[in-house]
């Protein structure tokens, strides 16, 4: 999609906003005749427009019905031939781009049951949060659930047999900001660079530089070419899809209470800083969608929070604030989840790996190489994580879903008493953000798990040790710096709570948006693929599940096209007949000597 910018603006020149090549920026063009301004649009195969003012309506209508429609967006309060601001102009690109997403065909979508038919069966691949939550979901609907997971059943093998979910440790939390973007969105700054920087370096790259595959290195240039208008665009449809979770998760709490007992759930997170310039952006940041609940300056939290008290003296900390959220032990509440769906009738079968999805000549999905017989005419939920590339063959969520690594640690609670989780910014630390979720051992022991770390992967999910090292370094650094007094952590019963330090692989995007595609699936059946939420997959797992819900019933959820999986190559990719701007030369990536 090319978008024709006609407002001054002089800051355009430093910002990122021209890189992609399909904005084309002419600022002569604001006030000029009508016909001018829709002879350009033609001319650079412009299919919106951002400007002062609309063209003459008739001159619009009749190019309207000679050429097809152009969608409009204007910046009020700009005069013609006057500069606008920055940031009017990217919200005017933003609902260019937005209109687009929203109103282009989902390529390879179903067409919709008869009301009455359509299976009622559904397999699920994958038992994590995500796809745990969506049974919930269909299982309230009426549907038959099945879920097959290429892992033992929880808790009865080492932690590294496991996915995501139950590799990484008993911990999760839902905020309002849990899942956002993390390309750059600094109008006048540069992609972040820290897939080429090794993470004992600052980085987040976890395998040596000389092992990255093309594939890895497309993956990489992707997210740095995502430019910061559309990055806060695309932060903005994150945080809306996490309020709409928010919601459901206030409902399935009132819903079916029986689930989180027993979880250790605590409501209301701590954000704490240690640099003054980092808390008052987070506090802006959060201010703007109406997430604080109340500020903590130092002096208070030293009086209130004891567990923070000696840090807060000493200067480690700047303060903080309270915003709405929880947190729980995910492997309590995956354990109740599946004995809630277990007691109504939904078949797991564990240690049940699917190889892949067969396909015909032209491309339509035929079958799964499943080692259990489905029902023939069942719909097909995916949830694959990061170890589940095959069933992404066919779709255009191949290749897109990497691994980023984050690490775990336990220290007890005892001597620290701390009743809120946490969430604690470091800035230019090597795990610098890190959230701390109050929870219980098998034993009843109380204890803090420290969970920290961004180390990519790629399609790999061995990571380089060096690398792992810096990361479990770093939150023993954070530990160290917030708990100097914290009790010795006695040895549990259950040898799984027993470690010095352990990780999981969390399966991420380049543009930081999840993924959703919907097929016709074998049978009357429908295929669905979902994934890439960051840090995000538990916060907006009931978000999903109601998008799952609509895609089985015909119904349309903005999921399933804020997070096609096409969305930002299908906006930047130039209109037939024009040529994109040279590539920008590879960058160098950092290698360990």
């Amino acid at each position: 999609m090319k978008i024709l910018l006609t407002l001054p603006n002089s800051g355009l020149g430093t910002s990122d906003f021209l890189r992609s090549g399909n904005i084309v920026h002419d600022p002569a063009l604001d006030g000029a005749p009508s016909e001018d301004v829709l002879a350009a649009l033609d001319r650079h195969g412009a299919a919106a427009l951002v400007t002062s003012r609309p063209p003459d309506e008739a001159a619009l209508r009749r190019r309207t019905e000679a050429r097809g429609p152009v969608f409009l967006a204007c910046v009020p309060g700009t005069a013609p031939g006057r500069g606008a601001d920055l940031e009017a102009v990217a919200t005017a690109l933003a609902r260019c781009e937005r209109h687009f997403a929203l109103s282009r065909p989902l390529t390879g979508a179903a067409p919709p049951p008869a009301p009455g038919e359509g299976s009622r069966e559904v397999v699920l691949i994958g038992a994590g949060v995500v796809n745990l939550v969506t049974a919930l979901y269909l299982t309230e609907a009426g549907y038959r659930v099945t879920v097959l997971d290429r892992s033992p059943a929880p808790g009865s093998a080492a932690w590294e047999a496991y996915g995501c979910t139950h590799a990484g440790d008993d911990a999760r939390m839902f905020t309002f900001t849990e899942m956002d973007s993390y390309n750059n969105q600094d109008f006048h700054g540069s992609p972040p660079d820290w897939f080429r920087r090794p993470v004992e370096e600052n980085g987040w790259l976890a395998r040596d530089a000389w092992t990255l595959s093309p594939e890895e290195h497309a993956w990489i240039d992707e997210f740095e070419r995502v430019p910061s208008w559309l990055a806060r665009s695309y932060n903005d449809d994150i945080f809306a899809l996490t309020a709409e979770a928010g919601r459901e998760w206030d409902l399935l709490r009132r819903r079916r209470p029986g689930l989180f007992e027993n979880v250790v759930l605590a409501d209301d997170i701590l954000r704490v800083y240690e640099d003054p310039a980092h808390l008052e952006s987070a506090l802006a940041r959060h201010r703007a969608i109406g997430a604080v609940l109340r500020e903590l300056p130092p002096a208070e939290a030293a009086r209130d929070c004891a567990a923070l008290a000696g840090p807060m003296r000493k200067g480690s900390l700047a303060g903080g604030f309270f915003v709405p959220g929880f947190t729980l032990n995910v492997h309590k509440f995956t354990d109740r989840a599946v004995a809630w769906l277990t007691d109504r009738g939904v078949r797991f079968h564990w240690d049940t790996a699917v190889a892949g999805v067969r396909r015909d000549a032209s491309g339509a999905l035929t079958g799964l190489d499943c080692p259990v017989p489905l029902p023939p005419d069942a719909h097909v939920v995916a949830s694959p994580g990061v170890y589940g590339s095959e069933l992404l063959r066919g779709t255009p969520c191949e290749e897109r879903i990497h691994g980023v690594l984050g690490g775990w640690i336990r220290i007890s609670n005892r001597a620290t008493g701390l009743r809120n989780s946490l969430k604690v910014g470091r800035r230019g630390h090597v795990t610098e953000d890190a959230n701390v979720t109050v929870g219980l051992d098998a034993d009843g022991q109380e204890i803090l798990i420290v969970g920290s770390g961004y180390g990519y992967t790629g399609t790999s999910t061995k990571p380089d040790e060096r690398q792992l090292a810096a990361v479990r370094h770093g939150i023993a650094d954070t530990i160290e710096r917030l708990f100097p007094d914290r009790a010795g952590l006695r040895a549990s019963s259950r040898g799984g709570d027993n470690y010095a330090f352990k990780y999981c692989i969390r399966p991420w995007t380049a543009t930081s948006l999840g993924l959703y595609h919907a097929e016709e699936g074998p049978g009357r059946g429908l295929y669905v693929v979902n994934g890439g939420h960051n840090t995000g997959g538990f916060a907006q797992a009931p978000a999903v599940a109601r998008a799952v819900l609509a895609t089985l019933r015909g119904e349309e959820h903005p999921m399933h096209r804020l997070y096609h999986p096409e969305r930002f190559t299908a906006f930047t990719a130039p209109a037939a007949g024009t040529r994109m701007p040279a590539a920008r030369a590879p960058q160098p990536l950092a290698s360990r000597t």
